[in-house]
């Protein structure tokens, strides 16, 4: 089966179109496309996404043909919201990478009392992880992107979930009760899945959990790393579809 090749554009609209810029240098220079070749184009924002045929190949930019935008065949989960303490490094950005490609629609970056780096701060490193996510979505074939937040403190983003209809999960190794378990009793409700950081969380902080309804769960007998237990979380999520 040949990989279909995808392409971020906004906004798309059906008809005879001039790219240019970073978009023109991937497909001419990267990808190497000459006329004729077919790719498709995505909007994440709009959900939508079109086939498109490469008519002329320039310099500077590439003529193509856009049939009419239809909506994303495949889009993140409608209500899967990811708490990750910010951690070390890159470990943010692989989250990000990972949680899109496994259909979280929502990333919430925090701070918590054992959090060694204090997450993203500055535009530059916001627009890093937004174009992170927007490369995911690209490779994995997904119409979407997540949505972005923080960093904020843990005890304002778990404010902020206080008496929300959701099944909150905080993933903790000491627990008696199993993510599996627990997830197998979700239902239809949104889903909101807290990690923490290298560190854990203090018991102060898991209080705070357990009074606006998280349910403390394991993953299995082994202790992950903060990255790779979102992972694991979210795709036994995507395992259930």
């Amino acid at each position: 089966m040949t990989r279909q090749i995808r392409v971020p554009l906004s906004p798309l609209v059906a008809g005879e179109r001039r790219i240019a810029g970073a978009e023109a240098h991937y497909l001419a220079r990267v990808l190497r496309l000459r006329p004729g070749a077919t790719f498709v184009a995505f909007d994440p924002l709009a959900r939508n996404e079109a086939r498109v045929t490469v008519t002329d190949v320039e310099r500077d930019y590439v003529l193509a043909h856009f049939e009419a935008p239809e909506a994303a065949q495949n889009l993140g989960h409608a209500a899967v919201t990811l708490i990750q303490c910010a951690g070390k490094g890159d470990k943010v950005d692989d989250v990000v990478r990972a949680a899109t490609a496994l259909g979280a629609s929502r990333v919430v970056v925090a701070t918590s009392e054992h959090s060694v780096a204090r997450g993203p701060s500055s535009p530059e490193r916001r627009q890093r992880l937004a174009t992170i996510a927007l490369d995911a979505a690209r490779q994995s074939g997904r119409g979407d992107v997540p949505e972005l937040a923080g960093p904020v403190a843990l005890v304002d983003a778990i404010a902020e979930l206080r008496g929300e209809d959701a099944q909150k999960l905080c993933l903790e190794p000491g627990a008696e009760r199993t993510f599996g378990a627990a997830l197998r009793e979700r239902g239809e409700r949104a889903l909101v899945l807290l990690v923490g950081p290298e560190g854990g969380f203090s018991d102060g902080e898991l209080e705070l959990a357990r009074g606006a309804g998280f349910g403390l769960v394991r993953l299995g007998g082994l202790v992950l790393r903060t990255e790779l237990a979102a992972v694991a979380a979210l795709a036994a999520v995507l395992g259930q579809d």
